[in-house]
């Protein structure tokens, strides 16, 4: 029984999985997605930038980190972010997947639209609220 507190573990098994892409085969053009920019991605690159993000509004969609940070480094972020995935394999599989050592830890894939308090016509102006 998972509680709000728990992270969603999903140890890396499969290179192919495409729920990896955003780290290891899309390209920034690809990420930023101008056909439908409210699909757009951006990829936080360690704990001190995801932490930033979040309390800017973004929303994360995954996370990629090792094992160990999990419970370290990471414990804080994962406890705000309910069941959002979070990614794990040794250091040396992160490395070959993504092509680049994670030298701070962890990755998080976001949404390139903020929640907002924003008004109700300032949202229908904006490509990121949009339906």
């Amino acid at each position: 029984r998972r509680t709000a507190a728990m992270p969603n573990l999903f140890p890396i098994t499969d290179f192919a999985d495409p729920a990896l892409d955003v780290y290891a085969r899309l390209t920034e053009n690809q990420l930023v997605n101008r056909e439908d920019l409210s699909q757009g991605l951006f990829i936080a690159e360690s704990p001190k930038v995801i932490e930033r993000a979040l309390n800017a509004g973004y929303v994360p969609v995954s996370f990629l980190m090792e094992p160990r940070h999990v419970e370290t480094q990471a414990r804080d972020i994962l406890a705000r972010c309910g069941e959002v995935p979070v990614y794990t394999a040794p250091l040396d599989v992160l490395k070959q997947l993504t092509g680049f050592p994670l030298t701070r830890g962890m990755l998080c894939a976001m949404g390139r639209c903020r929640r907002s308090r924003r008004s109700a016509r300032a949202q229908s102006a904006s490509p990121c609220w949009r339906t």
